[in-house]
């Protein structure tokens, strides 16, 4: 499972650096150009991996940045229950909230839509015409 630490991503990310740099520098001295060192697949591999490391700090980052707003709106969540039981225990306060009774709607009838024949009520058959 990939780590979701801050910290080691980033150590991650400076010991690709190390790498590609390392790799670079040995083969501009064995006199590859740039050219052919951009071309190189360890140097592709390392790039690769580095800017993995870089959208997986964007994630965590992200994912921090949304459990902290969620704390936040948990604890003013917490604050405004207590400032309202608060309220209710006040002296004169009878403590309990009464209840408005709202009228339900009626229900409707079903089958209203399309009506019987009248035919079929009485038992007779439908006479042709």
């Amino acid at each position: 499972m990939p780590s979701k630490s801050t910290h080691t991503r980033e150590e991650q990310k400076t010991r690709f650096l190390q790498q590609s740099e390392l790799r670079t520098k040995m083969l501009s001295e064995n006199g590859f150009d740039d050219k052919r060192i951009a071309k190189d697949p360890q140097i592709k591999h390392l790039k690769a991996k580095v800017k993995q490391v870089n959208s997986a700090l964007g994630r965590i980052a992200f994912l921090e940045e949304q459990t902290r707003k969620l704390a936040e709106r948990k604890q003013q969540k917490l604050a405004e229950a207590a400032a309202e039981r608060a309220e209710s225990i006040k002296p004169g306060a009878t403590g309990k909230k009464k209840k408005t009774e709202e009228k339900l709607p009626e229900p409707t009838k079903k089958g209203g839509g399309k009506g019987k024949d009248k035919s079929k009520q009485d038992g007779k058959k439908p006479q042709k015409s």
